[in-house]
């Protein structure tokens, strides 16, 4: 993947309203620790993060799972790295059953180097219409997945935007 390939990571209103929630630096955010604790739960997954993709790295606001070390250190992975990022375009859930066979996806160093299969999201959509980024879930073994799972990290994704803009101090937000 290349940033060429995804313009909207440079759309000055949306990293200003990543900016505006504070989503644009690396902080603990244990308000969203029960979201990504629910979604390893109800999906059986390993991993689940929560992500805001900025405009050349994907920060990790919240997870939950065995990352890797050198991942969790650093706070996210290169932009050029995330899953989340077809979301920016197509605004909606998705999810790939075997990264390593997807052509976007199967040369990505976390599909190689660290086995990532299988991957499922939602976007976080802030109340101004931006993707702020994404509630996702990974495994480490190919497999499918249901509407009523996509349903599910759709609904967890709008309740994580509401605690993120909850949290939001009023003057920050603008009118």
């Amino acid at each position: 993947m290349t940033l060429t390939g995804y313009p909207e990571l440079l759309d000055r209103r949306r990293l200003l309203d990543l900016a505006r929630l504070g989503l644009d630096f690396p902080a603990p955010r244990p308000y969203l620790d029960e979201i990504v604790e629910s979604v390893t739960d109800r999906l059986d997954m390993p991993f689940a993060v929560v992500d805001s993709l900025l405009d050349g790295a994907q920060l990790f606001l919240a997870g939950r799972g065995p990352m890797p070390e050198w991942v969790s250190e650093a706070g996210g992975t290169p932009i050029e790295w995330a899953f989340c990022c077809p979301m920016l375009r197509s605004r909606t859930a998705r999810y790939v059953s075997d990264l390593a066979v997807d052509p976007e996806f199967r040369d990505n160093p976390l599909v190689v180097i660290e086995g990532v299969r299988a991957y499922i999201g939602a976007p976080l959509i802030s109340s101004s219409g931006a993707v702020l980024g994404g509630l996702c879930a990974l495994d480490v073994r190919p497999r499918e997945f249901t509407p009523a799972q996509l349903g599910l990290m759709r609904d967890l994704a709008g309740e994580t935007v509401r605690r993120i803009e909850a949290r939001a101090e009023p003057a920050i937000m603008g009118p």
